[in-house]
């Protein structure tokens, strides 16, 4: 690895196993993360993550030399940093052996280290969400990308699998990114039918146990299914189209052939959503501007005059639902701060989280409300903010593109150009446009790096008042 990681990562406790690393003074960072069959553990080392896999000493090589031609190919992946071996004695496997002699192997153990993706989903909340058709499909979409990638580029996988693949956001698509290659094959041109073919029927496969896992983990009937044969043939209709086109960009020659097959690959899977709504109703007729001067004077932010009389409107709303919950009149005072504590915080810093430059944060904020409203109506409850703007964020993705550049396309280039997960990170959102819409001391936050503001995040989320219960009304 470099000499900058190395100097990052040598006060680590590597002589202890990797689940004793916390008696050890190491603070792990709090992520979720699907299942693994390694032990698993996150770190923050001067404001980079890493992500440290115990295997042993083989794997550990294999899989970071996989990872490192994987990139090389441009295929959306796991950023390798290396390998640490770790010397360890011998253990014995049979006391009495060939000749009565105990028979040993090696104790040594190996870890890969990895970058820790950048604005990952974790897979506890990806698939604790009750996806809609539409949004599964978005999923799917993503995955069949991958698979083609792959293939493409000559990589046979041999485990594909929901617990191998991390989903993420880039500005407003959907990538899947393989995360485990330790039983990747590389070949110099694209797979072979048969272990194309072998590696859609492994995922089917995977698809089945994980959604019994799945249902399982949600508590849900076993009469009622999460997964089933429909979804799979989705990805498999999905993965032939993709493959076509790639096949499309491979024979075509000349620029506009190959503008129109890209344009082809953007269109597919997109779908496009009614931005409408209807507007809060009027409650009283003010001066120009006395909106925005009453939420200043109430919470020492500032809104926009253009959406002042709608966020005034939430306040309202939320004053009278406390109302009705607690049995007195509430102040407008007490609701706008609890309202502020409740749902603008963590909502203001989720959209610091998803936001890419160029996007307006206030339509966002108000289609995330309106989005959490919809959600917690169908669900019978108050759905989590965290869960609400996952879900709406998903409901704006593309897929079928990646990045800037068409998958099929990266390849030749991507030698010469930054690491696959710098290149995957769009712009993001000026700290400046969400600062006004925080109270003067909680502004800083806006500016946090990504590490400390997960902190920040998770704190808010975990340790707001208590969730009320019931839904909000329709105004909200």
């Amino acid at each position: 690895m470099s000499e900058e990681d190395q100097l990052r990562l040598e006060g680590l406790p590597w002589q202890a196993l990797l689940e004793k690393w916390p008696e050890q003074g190491v603070v792990p960072l709090l992520i979720r993360r699907g299942e693994s069959r390694h032990p698993v553990i996150f770190v923050e080392r001067e404001g980079v993550r890493y992500a440290i896999k115990e295997t042993t000493p083989r794997m550990a090589e294999r899989e970071i030399r996989n990872l490192r031609e994987i990139e090389r190919r441009g295929i959306p992946a796991l950023s390798p940093v290396g390998t640490v071996i770790v010397p360890a004695p011998p253990l014995v496997i049979e006391e009495h052996g060939p000749g009565g002699h105990p028979q040993y192997i090696s104790g040594d153990r190996g870890y890969t280290v990895t970058r820790l993706a950048p604005r990952v989903i974790p897979q506890a909340l990806l698939y604790s969400i009750p996806f809609t058709k539409r949004n599964k499909r978005r999923i799917w979409s993503a995955i069949a990308v991958l698979l083609v990638e792959l293939h493409e580029h000559g990589v046979y996988w041999g485990d594909p699998s929901l617990a191998n693949i991390l989903i993420r956001f880039d500005g407003r698509r959907i990538l899947a990114i393989l995360a485990d290659a330790e039983t990747v094959e590389l070949f110099p041109g694209p797979v072979g039918e048969g272990l194309r073919e072998q590696d859609l029927e492994l995922f089917k496969e995977s698809l089945l146990w994980q959604a019994e896992d799945l249902r399982v983990a949600r508590g849900l009937p076993e009469e009622e299914e999460i997964i089933d044969d429909s979804d799979f043939r989705y990805i498999q209709q999905r993965y032939q189209t993709l493959r076509r086109q790639h096949s499309r960009l491979r024979t075509h020659s000349d620029l506009l052939s190959l503008y129109e097959g890209l344009i082809t690959l953007n269109r597919l899977g997109v779908v496009l959503i009614d931005r409408g709504g209807k507007a809060l109703q009027q409650f009283v007729a003010v001066r120009p501007g006395w909106y925005a001067n009453r939420i200043r004077e109430l919470l020492g932010i500032h809104i926009p005059r253009a959406y002042a009389r709608r966020f005034y409107g939430m306040i309202v709303g939320h004053q009278a639902i406390m109302s009705e919950r607690e049995g007195h009149r509430v102040s407008i005072e007490e609701a706008a701060k609890d309202w502020y504590t409740r749902y603008h915080l963590p909502t203001i810093l989720l959209l610091r989280q998803h936001l890419t430059k160029g996007e307006d944060p206030l339509p966002a904020y108000f289609a995330i409300m309106r989005h959490k409203w919809n959600m917690s109506k169908k669900a019978g409850h108050e759905v989590p903010m965290d869960e609400a703007v996952l879900d709406w964020a998903m409901q704006q993705a593309k897929i079928g593109k990646l990045g800037t550049v068409d998958p099929a396309e990266l390849a030749r280039w991507w030698r010469e150009r930054k690491p696959v997960a710098q290149a995957l990170e769009p712009p993001m959102i000026e700290s400046e446009e969400l600062a006004p819409l925080l109270k003067t001391d909680e502004r800083p936050l806006v500016r946090l790096p990504a590490p400390e503001l997960d902190q920040k995040l998770t704190d808010i989320l975990e340790h707001q008042h208590p969730e009320p219960t019931g839904i909000e009304n329709e105004e909200l």
